[in-house]
């Protein structure tokens, strides 16, 4: 039986993430939490880490930039739909994301893309992962403001947001 406040689909899902500071870890547990979906966690193996890790992770970003992963077992011919989730970087997606979309191939996917924000550009952020699973269904797009300033706040819009996507529930 399902917990309150949680959704189980018929579906198999996965919530791929990669989050630097903890805001995107936050929004893709409580996403995989209420959806009774598998979490992804996505590592890049360049250290980003404080301000010199923040600088250099915004240029990368703005570069579009590729970086190394960790090791993964990621199988997306195993799930129907698939979340993935980034925070924005200077307008833009991490190198993490960005890797990990161009390795692999998106055709007749159902994805759902979310991201957490400080303060404006999920649009440009959006823009730029659809750009990268050319061939997938994008089914909703979603960001999140402040998400380490008000997690209560967070947990609503999430919970909100999931209510109104037509998920095949």
């Amino acid at each position: 039986m399902a917990e309150e406040g949680q959704i189980k689909l018929f579906k198999k899902a996965l919530v791929i993430f990669y989050s630097r500071s903890g805001n995107t870890r936050f929004v893709a547990e409580e996403l995989a939490n209420r959806l009774s979906a598998d979490l992804a966690p996505l590592r890049d193996k360049k250290s980003r880490k404080g301000i010199w890790g923040y600088f250099w992770g915004g240029f990368d970003s703005l570069m579009q930039h590729k970086t190394q992963l960790e090791d993964y077992n990621i199988e997306l011919n195993n799930y129907d739909l698939i979340f993935i989730g980034c925070p924005n970087w200077a307008a833009n997606i991490p190198p993490a994301i960005r890797t990990f979309l161009n390795q692999k191939y998106w055709g007749n996917k159902k994805i759902v893309f979310f991201c957490t924000q400080e303060s404006m550009g999920a649009e440009r952020v959006f823009n730029n992962l659809r750009g990268l699973v050319k061939g997938a269904e994008i089914v909703n797009e979603k960001y999140f403001n402040k998400v380490k300033e008000n997690k209560d706040a967070a947990r609503e819009q999430i919970k909100s947001w999931l209510a109104g996507l037509d998920l095949g529930l």
